[in-house]
């Protein structure tokens, strides 16, 4: 097991529509440490450990039964096994802990699969559903709400190229042609151009506001396409420090994608992107 791997199999500080997931990955992984415990104690070395601290010295003496409280010190030459006989009280131990919290694990996912409280407002006639403030919204009154904010649309400069996605949206470039397109056809909720305040740079527009309908989390998405120019490069890099000091952090909550005249976007990019952190 790799120093750091319960990390990845931590539930804090998620949504309440992302904890059943969570608990499920949780319970994966903690059926695949019974799997290897349950293994590497089909033939534990016989015999007890007991181990001494001595004038900042570490001895380890065998006991061999009950009987034997004290045990015969090992040697130097016997720390293997001595390290064989704490690894399985380990093991043990651990094995007896997963499967503990494995058991608690599955209760809670029968629980939530038989009695989920974020469906319970969706259970209540239309005239009880106007007098109660549910702890989330369904996902089709969620959305709708979230995309009712109104802004000015930007504009566009008069003789500007006309580019628009599928929907008719217009758009200034043929990569965000690809971006809205993409989010349409997964059905991810956006707004485009919707203006922002940033403290000490002001007012800034984003390409693509995005909402991650699963986990209720709102993403900027800035597609910066002709990083070969020195102007527009160096301007967009002081603007993505602006959203650093605001909060806005690159892979958080906050979706850069890159192009110059030599290296152009493409689809699989802009997939990849809307999988890992919009649906």
């Amino acid at each position: 097991m790799k120093q750091g791997s319960f990390l990845h199999s931590d539930c804090s500080d998620v949504s309440d529509s992302e904890m059943p997931e969570c608990v499920r990955k949780r319970k994966e992984y903690l059926e695949k440490i019974i799997r290897d415990k349950e293994a590497a104690l089909v033939s534990p070395p016989k015999g007890h450990l007991r181990a001494v601290e001595n004038k900042g010295y570490h001895e380890y003496y065998l006991r061999m039964s009950p009987g034997d409280p004290n045990g015969r010190y090992m040697t130097r030459q016997e720390r293997g096994i001595a390290k064989q006989l704490a690894q399985r009280d380990y093991d043990a131990k651990l094995l007896k802990a997963a499967k503990k919290e494995c058991f608690a694990a599955a209760n809670y996912l029968r629980v939530i699969e038989n009695n989920s409280i974020t469906e319970l407002y969706e259970g209540l006639s239309e005239g009880r559903r106007a007098l109660v403030e549910p702890i989330r919204l369904p996902d089709a009154e969620f959305i709708k709400f979230w995309l009712s904010e109104e802004y000015e649309p930007f504009g566009f400069e008069e003789g500007a190229s006309e580019y628009y996605s599928d929907s008719g949206l217009r758009v200034r470039s043929k990569s965000e042609i690809i971006i809205a397109n993409l989010l349409e056809k997964y059905k991810v909720p956006y707004k485009y151009e919707c203006p922002l305040k940033l403290d000490k740079w002001g007012t800034v527009r984003p390409d693509f506001t995005c909402l991650n309908v699963r986990t209720r989390k709102e993403y900027l998405w800035e597609h910066l396409g002709m990083m070969d120019n020195d102007e527009y490069a160096n301007k967009n890099i002081a603007k993505i420090n602006a959203y650093g000091e605001n909060g806005y952090h690159a892979g958080n909550c906050l979706i850069l994608t890159f192009e110059t005249s030599q290296k152009p976007i493409n689809s699989n990019i802009i997939k990849s992107v809307i999988r890992s952190c919009l649906l």
